[in-house]
Order: structure tokens, then sequence, then C-alpha cells
């Protein structure tokens, strides 16, 4: 990414440059790179779509010169391999609300086996190779006995999201099988010699950019080689279990991607939607997790209104705030915790999972917080239903974007009653604590590495929250990307300890409580806090009423 965000570069030179190392990567590793190079081969501007054509030409020229012509194919048959899957992101069924469609068979000069399937534990480089231990040799750069795409299921299954990606099934078969032809119908369906099936998400997005999907993933291994790196015994015990969920995110254009599917996941709000409370009377509101999870129940959504117009027309944030623990939480209280005694039956696995979820969901909010991950919404976080993990998904919303919000997003990650439920009786005083404490000191110690990694958002003037589509497709920079700047410098006084998310609605409303802004608020802006320190005003901020009954009522703050 730091190469690929220099392509649009003013220099000349530093183009060229660029290219040359560009083209030796794709010769070296066609299989893998060209992946990652999709989106610039298919870019909606023409100076980087330019560039794009030229590596890929460049280094098939060096693959015939090295007679290696099997792989020059490779690159030359992508192109239609990569307008397929664009193709599908874009379409769009006659049928407004239809579940699934046909398509035909996808056909191209070189088998769909000698393609690297695009799912992370194929482009991701060996384990041995970041150790140390090995150095050289193609194939053991990359894993070797990754299953290869076999076939396309033609049957493509629409998802019911606002965005209606398109969820595409591949037949898989063992790495180094030979292809074996089979009739057209057999070659449509799962054969007795296959591995099996392997899912991505296909999507066209209509206002985000996928590539800051991409980044974040790019951060978020990052961090996990960090998680598990070298350090003190203490600090082994305390990393041991800390990792982040990833997956693979390879952007085809600006606005159009594939994305590998995260197996036995549902969203935390479905979650929610299927726990209950045994203990509970049986017609209570209190026994089903169904009825916290409706957010086309008028009756709690005209509670939650209730009590933030309390705050938004009336100024009053202490009544609001007191309502909202009134009317939605005491009314409402959280079942996840059975979730977890229900789905996992032998305590060992109980306690497992519980401790997977509590671990997870706290590196997760470091991560979110240093980089102000927002729009963590209900459906964004995803529970690994067999082991209790948490994914998140949807990075579009970095860098404090969420304060624009017309309802600002004023926590610093999602901490919800049943988020806590969750993690037993201590709450986020157990587990959870010593997790964020842990994940915050490693991000802190580690603090260069990082802004490293996120400096190509500011030399890629493409990527930009701020800026309307219409602007991205055309490339307008605007010279110096202020407030790119201001973002990295946001991050970087995270990682020094500085809890400086700024609440817009103190400007904007008045409060009549008789609550005033004074210096000791205005310093804890700008000081410095300790690890400990930090990660206490993290949680008092995301579990606070007063920041919960700020939020938009689809966020739903009170699951």
């Amino acid at each position: 990414p730091q190469l690929v965000a220099r392509v649009g570069h003013r220099d000349r030179v530093t183009v060229d440059i660029v290219k040359s190392i560009l083209t030796r990567v794709l010769t070296k590793f066609p299989a893998q790179a060209m992946w990652g190079l999709a989106w610039l081969k298919h870019s909606q501007k023409s100076e980087r779509a330019a560039v794009g054509e030229d590596i890929f030409r460049g280094a098939q020229r060096q693959l015939r010169v090295l007679e290696k012509m099997k792989m020059a194919d490779l690159l030359v048959c992508c192109r239609s391999l990569f307008k397929f899957l664009i193709d599908l992101a874009k379409f769009q069924p006659k049928k407004a609300h239809a579940r699934s469609f046909k398509v035909r068979e996808w056909k191209g000069e070189v088998a769909l086996t000698e393609f690297v399937p695009p799912v992370q534990a194929a482009l991701s480089i060996s384990s041995s190779v970041r150790s140390g231990s090995i150095s050289s040799g193609n194939n053991e750069i990359f894993p070797a006995f990754v299953p290869r795409m076999r076939n396309i299921c033609p049957v493509i299954e629409v998802m019911s999201s606002k965005a209606r990606p398109k969820k595409v099934t591949v037949f898989a078969v063992p790495a180094g099988q030979k292809h074996h032809q089979h009739s057209s119908h057999e070659a449509k369906q799962l054969q007795p010699g296959d591995a099996g099936e392997m899912h991505f998400l296909v999507k066209q997005e209509a206002k985000g950019d996928l590539r800051k999907d991409a980044r974040v993933q790019d951060l978020n291994n990052v961090i996990n080689r960090l998680l598990s790196g070298s350090g003190g015994c203490q600090g082994r015990r305390q990393r041991r279990r800390l990792h982040l969920r990833t997956f693979s995110v390879i952007c085809l254009s600006e606005d159009c991607g594939i994305l590998e599917w995260v197996p036995n996941t549902d969203s935390f709000r479905n979650v929610v939607s299927k726990s209950y409370n045994p203990q509970a009377a049986p017609h209570s509101v209190r026994r089903r997790g169904k009825r916290i999870a409706n957010f086309s129940d008028p009756l709690l959504r005209n509670s939650f209104q209730k009590c933030q117009d309390m705050y938004v027309k009336n100024g009053n944030l202490l009544k609001a705030s007191a309502l909202f623990n009134e009317i939605c939480l005491n009314q409402y209280p959280p079942v996840m915790y059975w979730w977890f005694v229900q789905n996992f039956l032998d305590p060992h696995a109980w306690f497992e999972a519980r401790t997977a979820f509590s671990l997870s969901a706290a590196v997760w909010s470091a991560v979110g917080h240093v980089i102000g991950l927002g729009d963590r919404h209900s459906e964004n976080i995803l529970i690994d239903t067999s082991c209790g993990e948490c994914v998140h998904v949807d990075f579009d919303c970095i860098f404090d974007k969420g304060l624009n919000l017309p309802r600002p997003e004023v926590v610093p990650f999602r901490l919800t009653p049943n988020m806590v439920d969750a993690m037993g009786p201590t709450g986020w005083e157990g587990t959870y604590r010593g997790g964020l404490a842990a994940a915050m000191g490693t991000l802190r110690d580690n603090r260069d590495m990082l802004l490293s990694v996120l400096e190509p958002f500011l030399k890629d003037p493409v990527i930009d929250w701020k800026r309307q589509r219409a602007q991205q497709k055309q490339g307008k920079s605007g010279g110096e990307n202020v407030e790119a700047k201001r973002s990295i410098k946001v991050t970087e006084g995270r990682l020094r300890g500085v809890y400086n998310l700024r609440n817009p609605n103190t400007k904007k409303i008045r409060r009549t409580d008789g609550y005033s802004v004074n210096h000791e608020d205005e310093m804890a802006h700008i000081l410095p806090l300790s690890v400990e320190g930090q990660v206490h005003r993290m949680i008092a901020e995301a579990t606070s009423s007063e920041n919960l009954v700020q939020l938009y009522v689809g966020w739903m703050p009170w699951v």
C-alpha cells in the first residue's frame, strides 16, 4: 500500500521508480500480487489506470523472457476475471427484492484452478518467513497448500443489507490436484473430490471506498504481529490471546471489491435477538432479547427518542440520562449472558468462549479508539458463534468521521449493556479491562511503526473521507490534505495517552441543567495519561449514559 499510494506522485522520477518496483514484485509473485494491484488496473482515473496497465504489461514481458508462459497468460487472463467480478458487484436484479439470481459460467483461456484464491491464508506471507527461518524461494514465501478454485457456483445470493452485496460460492479443490474435466452440469455443483466451498462477498460502495477497509486490514495484520511478538514473560502472558480476526479485502476498482466471507458469524444484534433469560417471567419483556433488538418496535424507539429530546430540544442532559436509565435500560435489561450459557453447554467451552469474547472486544476497542473507528452499530460487529470471538466489519467511517454525523458518535467504541453482560459477573472490570490495558500498552509502545502504516492515507489524495464521490472519481486532491494531517495528529495523540475525542454537541447544544465547560475539562483533552488512566477514561466514556443517550437511534445504544 505504501508503494501504490505513490503512483500519483508529482515527481515523474519517483513514479517511474515505484512502477519499476511494483513490476518486479508482480513478476516475482504474479499469482498473489495481481489481486493487490487489481484496483490500479481498473481505476476510474485514467492516469492511474494507465500506470496499472504499464505495470501488468511490463510484468508479462519479463515473464515471457523468463519463459514462464503460464504466469504470463495468467496476468493476461486476469483482466476478464476481474471484469466478471466487477460486473457482478454492479449488477442489480430486475426484481428489487430478489434473494438470488443465476449467472453464466466464467470461462477464460486459463483455468480457474490456476488462480490463487483471494483469501487471507493464500495472500499472507508464511510465518516461517516472518520469523526469519527461511529467506527465499517463491514456493516458500506463501503457503503452498491453500485450496484452489475449481468453479464459481452459478447461483448468486443477494444479501439483505442496504448495499445489497452478493454472496459468491466457489467450489474448491486441494492444492496440487490436477484439474479434471467435468460435464457442464457437474461443474456447477460440489463434487466428491472437492475440498469444500469458499465464500466471498462482492459489493459496490455507493458512498464509501473499499480501499479504506483494505488499509485498515493491513494495519490490523501489523497489530497482530506486534501482539504476538517477543517480550518479557508477563508481556507474553498478556498478549498470547490478544489478536484481531481479520479477513481479505481486495479492491477491484475505487467502488467495487471482493471480501473474504467470515464463516460461523452472526451480527451482534441477531445474537442478542436470539438470547433469552429463562429466569424471567414467561411473558415479560425482560425475558427475550428479540424484544430488545427489535428496531421496528415503536414503543422502544419512542421511549429513546423521548430521552434524547430532553437533551437535544431542552438542553437538560442530566435529566435525559436519568430518563434513559429509567425507561430504556431498566425496562429492557441485558440478556446476552444467557446466550453463552445456552450455546456453550460444557463449562470449559463456556468459560473459553466468554473469555474470547472479552479479550477480542478489548483489542478491537483499543484499535478502534486509536484510528477513530465509528459506525459501530449492532450490525457492524459480528460474533463467531463457534468460539465467541468478536469480528468487526465496515471500516469506511474512520478518523473520527462519526463525529460529523447528524447525531455524532461520541463514544470511543461500543461497550453497551449487553456487551458488558456477556463478560460475566465482573463485567468490564475483569478480563476486558486487563486485555484493553495490554492492547493499549502494545500500541503505545509501537507508535512510530503504526503511524508509518497509516501514512498512505496522507500520501494518497484519492482516499479522502471528506470529499464527495464525484471528486474522488476525478482525483482532486486540493494540494496538501489538511484534514488527513489533522487526523494523523489526533491518532498520534491517542498513542501518547491523550483522550482527544471531543464531543461536538457541547458547542452545538446549549445546556440548561447548570453544567458548563471549565478549565479542567479542556485540560483533560490535551494532557497525556498513563495506560491505566487512559483505559479508565475510555471505559467511562463508552459506558456513560450521558453519551449513549446522544447517539443515533439506529445505533441502538440500549442493546
